[in-house]
């Protein structure tokens, strides 16, 4: 890893956990519209899915998704405390950052709930390029958003290491011709994700560091 100098992080389940937050506000958005009633554990199997596709899954027609999207905006921007960092996330991120790699985030999430989150977890400013699923035609697994990202910075694919915690995420990378890293923060590596085969993997983010030396 130590040859990669631009270094490609999703969002949710790699840097911070928001799975707790995202079921409360599904299942609110789903009280709200009267769709089905859903458990905690039904709600944490939509996780990971673009919101359209997950209200739909709960009885929503298209009409409904304009505000619903309104709606989930603004209660997940109400109370943000439940949406932690995982271990070491923002040393390890500065670290990288001061021994000279590009940190950029590429993420399904929309940029009206992401950019807050990155301000209310303060790693706003370690990130050169931010791109999220409303500033592309096509979002994960499709390469579009590395594809954005490397033209842009004029770098090249084998420089270039994707970190994520889903299949999507390896399939972006190999559709893009990069390197990939499965971050696995729960030590239980996903057997799906692992049929991907991805270049690297690591159990805790602080390996990041020890990686980038080789």
């Amino acid at each position: 890893m130590d040859s990669k100098k631009l270094l490609i992080f999703d969002f949710d389940g790699t840097l911070a956990d928001t799975v707790p937050h995202v079921i409360h506000c599904i299942q609110k958005c789903a009280k709200h519209f009267s769709l089905k009633e859903v458990s905690y554990e039904d709600v944490e199997k939509l996780n990971g899915s673009v919101l359209a596709d997950a209200m739909r899954a709960l009885g929503a027609v298209d009409s409904q998704l304009p505000e619903i999207r309104k709606y989930y905006g603004e209660i997940f921007l109400e109370d943000l405390s439940d949406v932690i960092l995982y271990d070491g996330v923002k040393e390890v991120l500065s670290q990288l950052k001061k021994d000279g790699y590009t940190l950029t985030l590429a993420t399904n999430r929309g940029s009206n709930t992401l950019f807050p989150l990155l301000e209310f977890l303060g790693l706003k400013d370690l990130f050169t390029k931010v791109v999220c699923e409303d500033h592309v035609v096509n979002r994960k697994p499709s390469s579009e958003m590395v594809d954005l990202i490397l033209e842009e910075y004029h770098f090249q694919k084998e420089d270039t290491l994707v970190l994520g915690d889903t299949v999507f995420d390896i399939l972006m990378a190999q559709n893009a011709g990069c390197s990939s890293c499965y971050v696995c923060h729960s030590g239980n590596p996903s057997e799906n994700v692992m049929a991907m085969q991805p270049d690297f993997i690591i159990y805790r983010f602080q390996e990041l560091v020890q990686k980038s030396r080789g």
